[in-house]
């Protein structure tokens, strides 16, 4: 609930700061706006794959450089916080995980290369963010008879991701985008059990996938 508060709260935010860009341009063709759709992928902890999806807007400085803010929303499936902490489980039972809300705020920045007759352009940029996560308690049976009540604490997450890819223009204003993402997270993800007593964390971790996007230029 604290996330999506937080994203009705910054949608209006960002839609006001784009919509005040025209006032910073003396030209038209400066700034790009858009929204994307994708998944990242990990290593199991604390996810496997996290599908999501964000809006972006891009100030362009000249031909080859641009930079602004994006924000990224994810839902995921927080893979056995049971088996983490060692509680014993049935492996006949279905893994009982919890579905995780990750709000992502970040800056960007971009390299664009020239763009080719067909309308076609490559780039390169990074992004420093922020992310709020929200991870309800989770309950289910042991092994042993009993059941277990998993509550998990997420730090704010540092995100620095680099990212690359390739977008192709449609006349002078709409442009689809395939963008590749590499993503390293500095976090502290703390468990406990409340029946059991048990405790266990995990630290950093690394993601990486891509999206597909949409966007106009004005």
């Amino acid at each position: 609930m604290a996330n999506q508060t937080a994203l009705r709260h910054t949608f209006p935010v960002l839609a006001l700061y784009l919509s005040a860009l025209p006032a910073w341009a003396e030209d038209t063709g400066r700034f790009d706006i858009g929204a994307h759709l994708g998944t990242m992928l990990g290593d199991g902890e604390p996810a496997n794959d996290m599908p999501g999806y964000g809006i972006y807007g891009l100030y362009r400085l000249n031909d080859r450089w641009s930079f602004g803010l994006g924000i990224d929303r994810t839902e995921f499936d927080y893979e056995e916080p049971a088996r983490i902490l060692g509680i014993p489980l049935d492996p006949d039972d279905p893994p009982v995980d919890p579905k995780a809300e990750m709000t992502i705020y970040s800056a960007l920045i971009e390299r664009t290369f020239d763009a080719s007759r067909e309308g076609r352009e490559w780039f390169l940029g990074a992004a420093v963010g922020v992310a709020d996560t929200d991870v309800p308690d989770v309950t289910g049976p042991t092994a042993t008879g009993g059941t277990f009540d998993i509550n998990s604490e997420v730090d704010r997450e540092l995100i620095v991701s680099l990212r690359g890819g390739i977008r192709q223009h449609f006349g002078e204003r709409w442009f689809m985008q395939l963008t590749l993402r590499a993503e390293q997270h500095f976090a502290a993800w703390e468990l406990e059990d409340r029946v059991s007593g048990a405790t266990a964390r995990h630290d950093d971790y690394f993601a990486y996938g891509g999206y597909l996007g949409i966007g106009y230029r004005f």
